[in-house]
């Protein structure tokens, strides 16, 4: 938790430092046109104030290893509800009502969940592809300033969308898990014939061959991508972008 903390502080400082060179290295530039904004003595009195924090997140990712902190969690999978939920009903033979509904639930939250963000990626998209907001002459921090302002609002709110139907679907899958599991101590109870045991299990091997063949296929494809020059296409449109279009060279 601490080392987290560390981590975060010291990504939003080199933030700060690096906001902080730029916009003192634009008020040097427009007294001095043809000075370099960034010189290694203005990056080094922003930097020397992190070190200490830098070497005590080192000292305590050392001493982590050294003490073996994390020796009682190695043994330990990650928790995948999804998976433990996919796993679970696939054992069951009859799905009970409530199971159907909770899979239909959390069908809607994933699709309203994209849909939210779509929408919310809808403004932004309006605004980036309007020329007016990026005239040739204006004041480049007033223009990022203002671009900031009109996206950033739009964003936290459509991944705040995301998140809160992950959040539903976790809740959802665990519901559903449980109700899979008495019905499977029910089943089991009452006794499943071995017909419907092997359907289940062919059902099982199918569904993981088809998974199995999209995998090839989408290796397959990408394979041939790269031998028929789509990576290199993708890497000049990249470079075109980033050199012409955002203005970076």
């Amino acid at each position: 938790m601490i080392q987290s903390v560390l981590c975060f502080l010291i990504v939003i400082l080199l933030i700060n430092a690096a906001v902080g060179i730029f916009l003192e290295g634009a008020a040097w530039k427009a007294e001095h046109p043809l000075d370099w904004i960034y010189t290694r003595e203005k990056v080094t009195n922003r930097l020397i104030p992190l070190v200490p924090l830098i070497f005590l997140a080192f000292g305590m990712t050392i001493s982590g290893i050294l003490l073996e902190v994390t020796k009682d969690f190695r043994q330990m999978p990650a928790r995948d509800n999804e998976l433990t939920r996919n796993l679970v009903v696939m054992r069951v033979s009859q799905p009970t009502e409530s199971m159907k509904k909770e899979a239909a639930l959390q069908k809607k939250l994933r699709i309203g969940g994209w849909m939210l963000f779509a929408l919310c990626m809808i403004p932004i998209l309006l605004y980036v592809t309007k020329a007016d907001h990026f005239p040739r002459n204006a004041d480049l921090e007033k223009v990022i300033g203002a671009l900031v302002l009109h996206v950033l609002p739009w964003t936290v709110i459509g991944i705040g969308c995301l998140m809160g139907s992950t959040v539903l679907q976790e809740r959802s899958m665990l519901r559903e898990t449980f109700e899979a599991s008495v019905r499977m101590k029910e089943e089991k109870d009452a006794g499943i014939s071995p017909a419907e045991q092997e359907v289940v299990v062919r059902n099982t091997k199918t569904l993981n061959i088809v998974r199995m063949l999209f995998l090839i296929a989408a290796v397959v494809f990408i394979i041939a991508g790269v031998f028929n020059g789509g990576a290199s296409a993708v890497l000049s449109k990249a470079i075109n972008i980033c050199t012409e279009c955002v203005g970076l060279g």
